[in-house]
């Protein structure tokens, strides 16, 4: 019988203010600061207050994110995993690491495991495929495994990373407040309003903006939030937009909420996701998301409001229709609202790690 005695340990590679983090303090809410211990593996983390209010302990190891440092955090984390009644691990490089700790400190606790990433997308390369390995024996004596999207669970599964009795879609949970939501602007719009929230890297497709906005005859006054590697990029790429849009690219917040009430929608040009949460806090907040033409966002589509895009003239004609149409954005409005409202309060993994 696995027990849960002990200290609660939470497991991350990294915090960086994105959307596994968020999932991450919804989880925290639930679970309680007491008795709760967040140990960070890998140096880097920013943006990261917020979370490390939640947990009664904090530690940070600072490894470097490389080989030997993925070998000397799984060295380190071993007191705490021994110490520790349930684990929690929040993304594959926590898995990652686990993977390479004595079999004795998790065999007999109660282990959680979440992954916010497709399998397939980080068993792209030659090194993701021999990361598996060890990312499959980091997570093998889990009880419970999640993660945020159905197609997720048909690759888990598939892949050997769980089983059909172990693995289950949970929805990332959000922080919502009780003001209610704003209605969609009236009227035909001069000037549409979208926001972007997330780590600016090169997932997130924000170098496709000048070439998405040049297309564009609706005039875009668009508002990045957040930080990352490609920051400095989207900042020199903002000023070379041309007149009749204009980008804003300010640093990451705590509270995207003023920014969803003033948009009509976000833009996530990305090339790759999960279940982004920036679609759900807009959804809690009205608003529906224009998103590159990729498997998540048709998925998504189904259940709440989502224009997708493959090229700069479909990008223009979305624009157009937002812009032109206020049916259409007192539409998204209120399906969006309804989307959310679907979703699940409660967290089978706090459940899970609270027996």
């Amino acid at each position: 019988m696995k027990t849960s005695k002990g200290p609660k340990l939470i497991v991350v590679p990294w915090l960086e203010g994105g959307g596994a983090q968020g999932a991450l303090e919804g989880i925290l809410r639930q679970l309680g600061k007491e008795n709760v211990r967040l140990v960070v593996l890998f140096r880097g983390s920013r943006n990261h207050e917020s979370t490390m209010e939640l947990a009664e302990f904090v530690t940070e190891l600072e490894c470097r994110r490389n080989p030997l440092g993925v070998l000397q955090a799984s060295r380190r984390i071993q007191p705490f995993l021994g110490s520790s009644g349930a684990i929690y691990s929040l993304m594959r490089a926590s898995h990652l690491v686990l993977g390479l700790v004595p079999r004795q400190l998790v065999v007999n606790k109660r282990l959680a495991a979440t992954f916010h990433q497709l399998p397939s997308q980080d068993s792209s390369t030659i090194l993701g495929k021999l990361e598996d390995v060890l990312v499959k024996r980091g997570v093998r004596f889990a009880g419970l495994i999640t993660t945020p999207s159905s197609r997720a669970i048909d690759e888990l599964i598939k892949g050997g990373f769980g089983t059909i009795n172990n693995t289950r879609l949970e929805h990332n949970l959000i922080h919502v407040s009780s003001s209610p939501a704003v209605p969609p602007r009236e009227g035909r719009i001069r000037e549409l309003r979208l926001v972007f929230a997330g780590r600016i890297t090169r997932q997130k497709g924000l170098d496709r903006i000048p070439k998405l906005l040049k297309a564009a005859t609706t005039p875009v006054h668009l508002v990045c939030l957040g930080d990352g590697e490609k920051r400095e990029e989207l900042e020199l790429m903002s000023k070379h937009v041309g007149s009749l849009h204009k980008v804003e690219v300010l640093p990451y917040v705590t509270d995207i909420e003023p920014y969803l009430d003033w948009s009509d929608a976000v833009v996530m040009p990305s090339r790759w996701e999960l279940n982004p949460l920036v679609v759900w806090e807009a959804r809690a907040r009205g608003r529906g998301t224009i998103a590159s033409d990729i498997d998540v966002f048709r998925d998504l589509s189904g259940s709440g409001p989502i224009w997708t895009f493959h090229n700069e003239s479909a990008f223009a004609s979305v624009l157009e229709k937002l812009a032109t149409d206020p049916t259409e954005r007192t539409r998204a409005f209120n399906l969006a609202l309804e989307s959310f409202k679907q979703l699940s309060t409660r967290s089978s993994i706090v459940e899970y790690l609270d027996v």
